[in-house]
């Protein structure tokens, strides 16, 4: 133990063991011995023949003779070095534990626990009076109340649990997220009578993790794009946004060149970008063009921003970037409305809903004489002569209620006083969500066209007023001569040889025809200005069309046209209205088939109730009419081009007299026609008009 021999002590006073801080030690351990006292396990320190020092528990019992007297002392050492030093090394172990700020927390393999740290104190606000001896699981909510047991369960297969997170309760009731590890706890033999568990506090961590999954979240989902790279330009990161924007994957850019997605341009560019980040400059709203996979081109409005690290080192750059590219066709397109605007012929003129002028354009500066700053602010009333100044207000109501105002004549004063005549047009201004804030004005200047207008209007009179008296003039003399020619052809002046009945026969039919296109033209200038008078009366169709077939028939059979009448199944009601202008309809109807059928053709009449409506058609084998002149069929003086040729003197008056009577029945007219195949016309006419 202390590396002298017997020679070498013996004889010697027992103080040189002892270190020169110590020598005063075993006299007054001595004096104890001598008063009898047993000391036993004695801690201390003595000094090897080495210099070396060693600890040592010391054992020191009286030396006594056979009458009790006390001649000397015998002591035993022991080198309690190793056990000193473990026992430092278990001492520091427990300062360990018990300052940890991790929950330090031994367990049994039943979960009672045994062991409660400062750090668990801390973490879960039990003291450890209040935590040992309970099972572990208390501190578990209510749903992971088996938790703990099927984790013990591996631990006593030996298993180490590393890293698991799971939830905790405090004793204020918080729950705080935590980390655990645990371990078996053996004994020298290998037996595991217990678990040691080690839970750290990760709430703030779980949140961070939190808080960058929904950054995460954040940017693969943004509709941006965004997108990192190095100082060099090369692509780091590549979200979804960026994925829509320009059709490449992730896996086609990320490690490549920005430059890839860059127009020559902005190619050039880059380098200058890239080192004002360098320097930690941030870029802000950079227009430029980049290319998409697809090799079409994209406006893009971007940021750049540099990327620290903790240090403050800038290692790379953030790219946030965003498609304007229907922005900026829109910009393009309020540009050129904007200059289709300030360049209309028209008087575009902006307004609140007071009826204060906002905008002004070029074309009202022409049409009124004032400049912008003349009229911006001024009420719009300053343009309108006193007698109508009301009618501003009227038409703002109609705007404020959402309503658009088209083609609505007025007058206006101009600068120099000189009233005009113009056309007005007003639309609501509405925000995105609908309100209206105020009004769009279109203003035309008809002054010329009401000019013409009158003009015509005043032609149209003396032309019709000179067809009238024209047509009155003559339809009085043909009357006369009718008369005279039909006493003539009766034999009233002696029997007539055949040359000359053919000959007056002729004329006669002549003059009547003449006639029929006089009442023609007389009636389709009173349908025009609105002179048509309207009988009421109880109508009996049926009747009508038979006396119309009736009359036709003959006519056909002299062109040998077959010539069919299918009539209504029953009688049909009586309807209300004027019997003269339905028969007029069909009789036009009719004729028109006749005249445009060639001979040895075929025409198919027919009168039916077709639900609420009463339909009358006739259908024809003659030459139809072609496509591109279709939509003017019931036109005045309409002649389609082949129908010229079979009757090239007709006047074209018959289908629009036709249509104008039935529309007065509150009816419908149509056709339909092919070229070279025949023609069916209709027309229908609402039974709610019928007596029963």
């Amino acid at each position: 133990m202390f590396g002298y021999t017997a020679q070498e002590s013996i004889g010697k006073n027992i103080s040189f063991l002892a270190p020169p801080e110590m020598q005063d030690e075993m006299p007054k351990l001595l004096e104890r011995v001598k008063a009898g006292e047993v000391i036993a396990d004695y801690d201390t320190v003595r000094v090897r023949k080495d210099g070396s020092r060693i600890d040592i528990a010391l054992s020191i019992s009286p030396i006594q003779t056979e009458d009790g007297t006390i001649i000397g002392a015998s002591l035993v050492k022991r080198d309690i070095t190793l056990s000193k030093a473990a026992e430092e090394s278990m001492r520091q172990t427990q300062l360990i534990v018990e300052n940890s700020y991790d929950a330090i927390i031994g367990e049994t393999l039943d979960a009672i626990i045994t062991g409660w740290n400062g750090g668990a104190a801390k973490m879960f606000g039990y003291t450890a009076q209040e935590s040992i001896g309970k099972n572990i699981s208390f501190l578990a909510p209510p749903e992971m109340q088996d938790e703990m047991p099927k984790l013990l369960e591996r631990i006593k297969a030996g298993e180490v649990i590393a890293d698991y997170d799971t939830v905790r309760v405090r004793k204020d009731g918080s729950r705080i997220a935590v980390a655990l590890s645990i371990s078996p706890i053996k004994t020298e033999d290998g037996a595991i009578i217990g678990a040691s568990l080690v839970k750290r506090d990760i709430t703030l961590r779980k949140g961070a993790e939190e808080s960058m999954r929904q950054i995460q979240l954040i940017v693969e989902e943004s509709h941006d794009a965004i997108i990192g790279k190095t100082l060099d330009g090369i692509i780091t990161s590549w979200n979804g946004g960026a994925v829509k924007m320009f059709g490449y994957s992730p896996s086609e850019v990320i490690g490549k060149p920005m430059t890839n997605l860059f127009t020559p341009e902005l190619k050039d560019e880059l380098p200058r970008l890239l080192e004002k980040v360098r320097r930690g400059e941030v870029i802000a709203d950079y227009d430029s063009i980049w290319l998409r996979e697809d090799g079409t081109q994209a406006n893009v409005e971007f940021s750049i921003s540099p990327v620290h690290t903790e240090d403050g080192t800038i290692i790379g750059a953030s790219l946030v970037g965003r498609d304007i590219t229907l922005r900026k066709k829109s910009e393009e397109s309020l540009r050129q409305t904007q200059l289709i605007v300030e360049n209309s012929y028209d008087a575009i003129i902006g307004e609140t809903l007071d009826g204060i002028i906002t905008t002004w354009n070029r074309g009202a500066v022409k049409m009124f004489g004032y400049s912008p700053e003349e009229a911006i602010g001024k009420p719009v009333i300053f343009l309108l002569p006193l007698e109508i100044q009301n009618e501003v207000s009227t038409l703002l109501n109609k705007i404020k209620e959402g309503e658009a105002i088209a083609d609505y004549d007025s007058v206006r004063v101009r600068k120099d006083g000189v009233q005009i005549d113009i056309a007005l047009s007003i639309s609501p201004i509405k925000t995105e969500d609908g309100t209206i804030i105020g009004a769009s004005i279109v203003e035309r200047d008809i002054t010329a066209r009401k000019k013409s207008d009158r003009q015509i209007k005043e032609l149209n009179e003396v032309r019709s007023k000179f067809i009238s008296i024209m047509s009155h003039q003559l339809r009085t003399p043909l009357t006369v001569v009718n008369w005279n020619l039909e006493s003539v052809l009766d034999g009233d002046f002696g029997k007539l040889d055949d040359t000359v009945q053919k000959f007056l026969l002729a004329t006669h039919k002549s003059s009547v025809e003449i006639t029929h296109r006089i009442h023609d033209l007389l009636t389709a200038i009173d349908i025009e200005e609105g002179r048509i008078v309207f009988e009421k009366d109880e109508v009996a169709l049926d009747s009508i069309a038979a006396a119309v077939m009736n009359e036709i028939t003959k006519r056909s059979e002299l062109k040998n046209i077959a010539c069919e009448y299918i009539a209504p199944e029953g009688d049909l009601p009586t309807i209300e209205g004027d019997g003269e202008k339905i028969r007029a309809a069909i009789n036009k109807m009719m004729e028109n088939a006749i005249i445009y059928t060639k001979e040895n053709g075929k025409i198919i009449a027919r009168l039916e109730r077709k639900g609420d409506k009463v339909r009358f058609e006739v259908k024809d084998s003659g030459v139809g009419i072609p496509t591109p002149e279709q939509h003017r069929v019931f036109t005045r003086f309409f002649r389609a081009s082949n129908a010229t040729v079979m009757q090239p003197d007709s006047f074209g008056l018959g289908l629009f007299i036709a249509k104008s009577f039935i529309e007065q029945h509150e009816g419908t007219i149509g056709f339909e026609s092919k070229e070279g195949e025949g023609s069916t016309f209709w027309f229908e006419i609402p039974m709610k008009l019928a007596h029963s």
